[in-house]
């Protein structure tokens, strides 16, 4: 978050004060002490009793001064200045001979730039620039910072040159982003004509921040996941510092060596090449359902990682209720659909993804299944929740059934069911599935189970042709008051999905083990984001999304039940327990399905 431009103000009287040696506030620098490396768990972990920086050493910047002192003390946004080819600075050469790069807060403050290394805040790509790869003397001027740091090249992620103009401060902050984590921060003062007037502080707290010397040549490192701020009180001069970002270990990857005058596109986390636009098509996942079943939670989760950008609306349904049939192309068809996504702005931003949360889709595999092979044509990745099936159920008659909402929300949820109690809802979808054909195991009537007639059926065309017709006739459009029952029949609902897709398309969780608390849910978090491709993030918002108090309509049917004729508590037990008969040989399908994919096995647990 921007800090407000009258606390800006503010922090910069005080650091006047605090440089002003007539000053009761003076602040002097600290004592120069050589703690080594910073520690990396020193940013995971802050402690007060740990030091926030530390001074590497001393070289000579002579070489560097020499490269980079023509124009270094111009305001390149305020004042139209001619270009130079020796010029580092000057925005026009930096677009025609390197790669400009916007970095927001900087160039509002007015501070230059030279970038010679630069990584995405993901550490997913290291970028070297032509001032890096095409000047040897900047290689070779940089390289006594490298040696008494004892790095290699292959280490720095970030490499650039920044220049504070005069009366200047950047505000107290710490740095954010994944890759903060992961790197060291180093500072090397370049060209700084009266360190006098220089306040760079840092520390683990805003009470406790020491002021560094900052004189030509000092390598110092400090904690950037802790406070920290610099001011530029001369009037006169500016101030360049050379910054360095560093990992422990070489980068993964080989650099990518950009070419002069290429484009970079930039969000505030991403790094995106003009030659990658277009390479990710959109969208590239779907949170296929099933209802009820922390899908919403799911989609808030993962559209908190900043790679991942939301949909315009959570729930397309670009491929069910929305399904444009006027239009005759795939093409058509293809744009109408990516219209509920920002499209045309991911275009640029190959690194960045969107999808959506759908929970219709997972039952309505007959319209949705082809309609996806059609329009988008490449390898989506789906998520999958389920949750044990009776709670979900309630909770679905509880959400359709409710007149809290907005017009349109009520429209959605429909008002077949609003009329019904929970259990003449159950004893529906079950006549429809017995007349479908989907049930010659189960007896309607009692609540029986036939294991040898489950044996020889499960699984067998005739399931999947009772389970077509059941989709064909039962599944509607434009509302959400159907499917009590089969929405909890997950391995059937899985079954069309997994014989179309591959298998590593999909990552199917469990409401009640992994969104259960905060530890489960990181877990969970991390192995979706790698679903996705994409890195994970550390700090993340586990509210749960969409959840409603209920009574259980099991129990409150009961409760009415006994008020009418006196009878005992074993109503709702019955009732229950019935629905956990029906549903068990389902669940245990899906265990087996769940423990063959590598998704985690999970049971839940009936006692009867």
């Amino acid at each position: 978050m921007a800090t407000p431009t009258e606390l800006i103000q503010k922090q910069h009287e005080e650091a006047l004060s605090l440089l002003s040696i007539d000053s009761s506030n003076y602040c002097p620098c600290a004592e120069r002490h050589n703690h080594g490396e910073i520690p990396l768990t020193a940013k995971r972990s802050p402690s007060a009793d740990r030091p926030s920086w530390s001074s590497r050493g001393q070289i000579d910047v002579t070489p560097i001064q020499e490269i980079v002192r023509e124009g270094y003390n111009v305001n390149y946004h305020k004042d139209k200045t001619d270009s130079s080819t020796t010029n580092l600075w000057h925005p026009v050469t930096a677009a025609q001979h390197n790669v400009s790069v916007c970095r927001p807060s900087h160039d509002q403050w007015g501070i230059g730039k030279i970038v010679l290394i630069f990584c995405d805040d993901f550490l997913q790509q290291c970028y070297h620039f032509p001032y890096w790869h095409m000047r040897a003397d900047i290689r070779a001027a940089v390289q006594p910072i490298l040696d008494v740091l004892q790095l290699q090249v292959s280490q720095c992620v970030r490499l650039l040159l920044a220049s504070l103009p005069p009366q200047t401060t950047i505000p107290l902050h710490q740095d954010s982003g994944e890759w903060v984590h992961q790197t060291h921060r180093v500072h090397v003062p370049i060209l700084v004509p009266s360190p006098e007037d220089i306040l760079f502080r840092s520390g683990p707290d805003d009470a406790t921040l020491q002021r560094i010397d900052c004189r030509e040549g000092h390598v110092f490192e400090i904690n950037n996941a802790q406070r920290h701020a610099v001011t530029n009180g001369s009037s006169v001069h500016y101030r360049v510092h050379l910054i360095l970002d560093y990992t422990d270990q070489p980068f993964r990857l080989p650099p990518v060596v950009l070419t002069p005058a290429e484009v970079l596109y930039q969000t505030r986390r991403s790094l995106n090449r003009v030659c990658d636009q277009g390479s990710r098509p959109t969208p590239s996942f779907m949170i296929l359902g099933a209802q009820k079943a922390g899908t919403t939670s799911l989609y808030q989760y993962l559209t908190q990682h900043d790679l991942v950008i939301p949909a315009k609306r959570r729930e397309t349904h670009c491929l069910d209720w929305r399904w444009n049939e006027k239009l005759k192309t795939v093409e058509q068809q293809r744009q109408w659909c990516q219209k509920f996504y920002h499209t045309e702005e991911l275009y640029k931003h190959a690194a960045c993804l969107t999808g959506d949360s759908t929970p219709s889709y997972l039952l309505d595999s007959r319209r949705v299944i082809p309609r996806i092979q059609a329009v988008f044509p490449w390898p989506l990745r789906f998520f999958v929740m389920v949750r044990e099936p009776v709670a979900r159920a309630e909770s679905q008659y509880a959400m359709v059934t409710s007149l809290v909402g907005t017009e349109a929300q009520l429209k959605t949820r429909g008002v077949e069911w609003r009329n019904k109690s929970f259990w003449q809802v159950v004893q529906e979808d079950l006549q429809h599935m017995h007349e479908c054909g989907l049930l010659p195991h189960w007896n309607v009537e009692e609540g029986i189970f036939d294991a040898n007639v489950w044996k020889e059926f499960s699984g067998s065309a005739a399931e999947d042709q009772a389970w077509s017709l059941y989709l064909e006739r039962h599944v509607p459009l434009n509302t959400g008051s159907y499917g009590l029952l089969t929405r909890g029949l997950y391995e059937l609902q899985l079954r069309s999905w997994l014989k179309t897709f591959p298998v590593e398309q999909f990552l199917v969780l469990v409401l009640e083990r992994d969104l259960a608390d905060t530890d489960s849910l990181h877990d969970t978090m991390e192995r979706a984001w790698a679903h996705l491709g994409i890195p994970g993030i550390t700090s993340l918002d586990t509210t749960a999304q969409n959840t409603r108090e209920y009574k259980s309509f099991l129990e409150e049917e009961n409760e009415e039940k006994k008020e009418e004729d006196g009878e005992s508590g074993g109503t709702r037990i019955a009732k229950k327990e019935y629905l956990q008969r029906f549903f068990r040989p389902y669940n245990e399908r899906l265990e087996q399905l769940m423990e063959e994919h590598a998704w985690g096995s999970h049971r839940w647990n009936y006692e009867f």
